[in-house]
């Protein structure tokens, strides 16, 4: 019977040799998010094998888990990619020959949760469904206003792990450190000039700051501040760029939206004094590479998708209608009312904070 209506103690689990961990279809964000998530398992069962269940439908995602240090293997599986219950049915057979002692469930879907329980773990831990699913009582207490990353930390915290690290970590490997001095170096970029990362694309409309604002910030931190420039941006980040760029006095750089790794990036970002960007993917990457960062928020919030790291600030103006999923705004105040003079005041006090090369 998979429901779990008598809770356990966290003490009577003991010692763990394999961890099942369930993240669903993780993009860039979602995957830095949960990180802490496998490191807080790893840190508590350095022992133990620990896996990935899951689907990387997002190939940009995938150096980052393949550096990941927490995580030991994949076990692919996406429970919407198909719905034949012979395809469920032969999963629950393959959890159930993995022989997890724990499964830890992030999701919050009744199926899912449901095939999770049948394949047969010693101990399962979620929050689906009301927590039915759970051998143990899990605490999300405020969920609509605590950070996504710190939520997902409620699973350890349920087990006995006590005071997890909620801050985002990448590991950039020395081949990608090397693209990066590379990369600088053709282009002239000293190891101990200044340097301005921005990153004005999320990916979507509805959370970009205005082409306008960022071009007259990269100007006013070259100007003031000696700074700079470099934008970072996949290739469909490339009319959004330029156009910044053509509204700009100041020369700039733009990482090569054609790179190999999303790693690459992260190690580009991680020479920069400070980087400024909308909500997003790369924002994050560089939250998680330890640059000190100024997050734009409009329509997503900061307590739940903010910046983590210890030198990053977060500027949002809490309008209103704010937290919104309104693809096509018609006003936009939550982003357009957020003025240069804002954003350069942070970028610069994080600048002199940081003000020797990194």
């Amino acid at each position: 019977m998979p429901f779990r209506f008598v809770k356990k103690n966290p003490d009577t689990i003991g010692k763990l040799y394999k961890i099942g961990i369930y993240i669903g279809v993780p993009g860039l964000g979602d995957l830095l998010f949960i990180i802490p998530l496998f490191r807080a398992f790893r840190q508590a069962h350095p022992d133990a094998e620990i896996v990935f269940i899951g689907k990387l439908l997002h190939n940009y995602v995938r150096p980052v888990f393949d550096s990941c240090t927490y995580i030991d293997r994949l076990l692919d599986y996406h429970f919407y990619e198909t719905r034949s219950l012979k395809t469920h049915i032969g999963f629950i057979r393959e959890l159930r020959q993995e022989k997890f002692n724990l499964i830890v469930d992030t999701q919050r879907k009744f199926v899912p949760s449901m095939f999770l329980s049948l394949g047969g773990p010693r101990f399962i831990v979620g929050y689906s469904s009301r927590g039915v699913f759970s051998d143990f009582i899990v605490d999300t207490h405020d969920r609509n206003k605590r950070h996504t990353s710190d939520l997902s930390l409620d699973l350890a915290r349920a087990v006995g792990i006590d005071n997890p690290n909620v801050e985002l970590e990448i590991t950039i490997p020395d081949e990608n450190t090397a693209y990066a001095a590379r990369f600088f170096s053709e282009n002239d970029i000293s190891e101990t000039g200044l340097l301005a990362g921005m990153i004005p694309s999320a990916g979507h409309h509805s959370r970009n700051w205005k082409a306008d604002s960022f071009a007259q910030l990269a100007d006013r931190l070259y100007e003031e501040s000696g700074c700079k420039i470099i934008f970072f941006g996949a290739d469909a980040d490339r009319e959004i760029i330029e156009n910044i760029i053509g509204k700009m006095s100041a020369p700039a750089l733009v990482e090569d939206f054609n790179r190999k790794s999303i790693l690459d990036s992260a190690a580009l970002m991680a020479r920069c004094n400070v980087i400024v960007g909308n909500d997003s993917g790369p924002l994050h990457v560089a939250d998680a590479a330890g640059v000190p960062c100024v997050g734009i928020y409009g329509p997503t919030l900061p307590e739940r998708f903010g910046l983590l790291g210890p030198e990053t600030t977060e500027i949002c103006l809490y309008t209103d209608c704010a937290p919104c999923s309104v693809p096509e705004c018609k006003h936009r105040r939550c982003l357009d009312d957020i003025t240069v003079d804002q954003v350069c005041t942070a970028a610069r006090r994080l600048i002199g904070n940081n003000s020797t090369a990194r």
